[in-house]
């Protein structure tokens, strides 16, 4: 055979690979406006959403989005007065360890049973740095100024408020607009139409949410309520993101009489 011939012959067939590639990309992709007849998680549908159907599966933050992500943040904003005391997490797929982030600096981990705790003594106010100074809970170390507490035997994690930083969306109604990915994950967004008859929370001005197609987790939501001084705005986001070093686990460790072997990793 001529080799132009059969050089033509395989670009062509490059070609055509690379095209059918994208085709089926393209239709693939859960792009799109998602009919009454779509597919929804158990308790989501095209014109509501029962968010205690959806709290009732086995998906949840700490467990699910570790499918997709070797690593993940939960990311959460609200207005400051009405912040929570833990914002911020981050979570190792491989390894189940948590870091959330708490006021006035600090940081607590938690894998297992095993918690560890990180203050910043410089930034505390002087009545709280008191209390900690008086809690034999919590060792200062000079060598970092900070305080710090160790415990492999805490026990069952306490509760905190990885989950509730979408309560307040049960206050509202929803509908379907579309369907799309987030971060690589299949999801249904939907917007916010009114308050619930039986809710006195204030009423809406702006919302858009987004739950994941095969779980019904909650990955993303931008709310904006109509306050009455101002408008509240509420931001919350779960995608992936590097796990924070975490080394002041260890230095929690070595200054707790409670520290075991193999902390931390």
């Amino acid at each position: 055979m001529d080799r132009r011939y059969l050089v033509a012959g395989l670009l062509a067939f490059a070609v055509l690979i690379v095209s059918s590639v994208a085709f089926f990309t393209v239709v693939s992709a859960p792009q799109g406006p998602l009919g009454s007849d779509g597919s929804y998680p158990s308790g989501a549908a095209s014109d509501h959403i029962d968010f205690s159907a959806l709290d009732a599966s086995d998906a949840n933050l700490s467990h699910t989005p570790r499918e997709h992500w070797d690593s993940y943040a939960i990311l959460y904003t609200a207005p400051s007065e009405r912040r929570l005391v833990e914002g911020d997490y981050y979570v190792n797929a491989s390894t189940g360890e948590i870091i959330a982030d708490r006021w006035n600096g600090a940081n607590v981990y938690r894998n297992g049973t095993t918690y560890a705790f990180f203050q910043p003594a410089e930034r505390l106010p002087e009545r709280q740095r008191e209390q900690f100074a008086s809690d034999p809970q919590f060792v200062y170390d000079n060598a970092t100024g900070a305080y710090y507490r160790y415990d492999p035997h805490y026990g069952e994690i306490a509760p905190t408020n990885i989950g509730r930083h979408t309560m307040l969306l049960d206050s509202y109604t929803w509908k379907a607009s579309d369907t799309t990915t987030h971060h690589g994950v299949p999801v249904i967004t939907y917007q916010v139409t009114g308050t619930r008859p039986d809710s006195r929370a204030p009423p809406p001005v702006d919302g858009t949410l987004r739950i994941g197609v095969e779980h019904g987790l909650i990955y993303a939501y931008d709310l904006t309520l109509d306050a009455e001084e101002r408008p509240y705005h509420y931001t919350y986001t779960v995608r992936p993101a590097p796990f924070p070093d975490h080394g002041w686990v260890d230095t929690a460790c070595d200054l707790s009489v409670n520290c075991t072997d193999g902390h931390s990793e």
